[in-house]
């Protein structure tokens, strides 16, 4: 069987992991991995006049127990190097722009540097498992094996499986449905800027770990730890309004630090100051959100992550629910070669289970996600003080329900294992 990855990203890397440990030995299996971003030697971040980025690449990420637990399955090792890489959370700490406390939300979350959780991924794979090659197409015809086209010219490929892991602006995606907008990713009307700033991570971090959220009129301004392993390494993030930037725009960094300092630079914790005035922006990562689409996949090809599903960051599911894709197709596909299905009929039955099983709880993740609308910025006082309002409301709201959700944790496995049974 000879299944072809399309993006080496979160998703795909993860897909790949999981496919070469749950399909049985009696069944030989090919994993090819394309991707068209070298990280040994890709996008440079100390360009004079860096260029708006959508890459998969950014500076951090915040994993759920969900991701963690699907890493713990795929690879214990692989988890544990994960999880001590990063910076263990217990909450969400919500704040005012005056440093005031709204509220916490209690719940695990692992801040990490979204590059070394992919080099993670990538050194658990045998070698040169990911060629760097841009595919241009996935021809699909139905009854016959998908045929993978490159830009470079180069020979076509026929896969059994075609897995279009190549995030928001997936190629594959737009193979299997065009150019209809409404299968298109949607502006979420936002924008972040952020990094990775060397500066001794504040007493109350370390005593009380945690990724803090100051609301303010202007916008979104958020900070925690990145690695437990070094104490001087933070990570920071500023999100807010503005129209979508055009992808040629090229965008100066003197403007970039300028428009900071415009939105947080009277904010009072001492540390977003500090933040504010020795940041090095390199990027604008305007955030999009997915529609829900009809199918994930036909014809010997499926869509994962955010190529599938692309969530609001708020949701804080981005990176756990690819790895739930990921584990649950593999997952699938061993099940159904397990029962005797021929090769054909096991992927286009695991194509559909995927969507069964997947669909309805990244639909409950998103809406709980947009429930809260953001509100127009730059806000007036009065607006600031009902933002704040609402949210020293909902956060104890959310612990509350948090606590009773606890004994019904979705779990990948035995999502699968009940779809398998019917």
């Amino acid at each position: 069987m000879k299944i072809v990855i399309v993006g080496a990203g979160l998703s795909g890397l993860s897909t790949a992991i999981a496919l070469r440990k749950f399909i049985p030995a009696s069944q030989p299996i090919e994993v090819k991995i394309y991707d068209n971003t070298n990280l040994d030697n890709g996008e440079s971040t100390e360009q004079a006049t860096p260029k708006l980025s959508t890459s998969r690449l950014g500076a951090g990420l915040g994993l759920q127990a969900n991701g963690l637990r699907v890493l713990e399955d795929l690879d214990p090792a692989l988890k544990q190097r994960v999880f001590a890489a990063g910076f263990p959370c217990k909450s969400f700490t919500w704040k005012t722009a005056r440093n005031w406390l709204l509220g916490r939300e209690y719940v695990d979350v692992l801040p990490i540097s979204r590059p070394f959780l992919i080099n993670c991924l990538q050194d658990t794979l045998p070698a040169n498992s990911v060629v760097y090659k841009k595919v241009a197409r996935v021809v699909t015809r139905q009854g016959q094996r998908p045929v993978i086209q490159f830009e470079d010219g180069s020979p076509d490929e026929t896969a059994d499986l075609v897995v279009g892991a190549d995030g928001i602006r997936s190629t594959i995606r737009g193979n299997l449905f065009g150019e209809d907008e409404k299968y298109r990713p949607q502006y979420a009307g936002v924008c972040a800027v952020g990094g990775v700033l060397n500066v001794p991570l504040p007493k109350h971090l370390l005593d009380n770990p945690s990724m803090l959220f100051h609301m303010g009129a202007t916008g979104v301004f958020g900070y925690s730890g990145l690695t437990q392993s070094d104490k001087n390494k933070l990570l920071y993030w500023s999100v807010y309004e503005t129209d979508l930037p055009s992808r040629n725009l090229k965008l100066h960094h003197d403007k970039m630090i300028q428009q900071l300092r415009e939105r947080h630079g009277d904010w009072s914790d001492p540390l977003i100051r500090q933040c504010v005035e020795k940041a090095n922006l390199d990027n604008i990562y305007p955030i999009f959100v997915m529609p829900d689409l009809p199918y994930w996949g036909r014809n010997g090809c499926v869509l994962i992550g955010d190529a599938a599903h692309a969530l609001p960051p708020r949701s804080g599911q981005g990176a756990s629910q690819a790895f739930e894709d990921g584990e649950a197709l593999a997952l699938l596909l061993a099940g159904y070669l397990e029962k005797g299905r021929n090769m054909d009929d096991a992927v286009s039955r695991s194509i559909l289970g995927l969507y069964e099983v997947r669909a309805e709880r990244v639909r409950a993740i998103r809406a709980e996600a947009m429930r809260w609308k953001d509100p127009k910025m730059p806000m007036s006082w009065l607006r600031t003080c009902g933002l704040y309002i609402a949210l020293f409301v909902l956060v104890r709201v959310k612990n509350i329900v948090n606590y009773f959700r606890r004994t019904k944790t979705w779990n990948v496995r035995d999502a699968v294992n009940r779809y398998l049974a019917c």
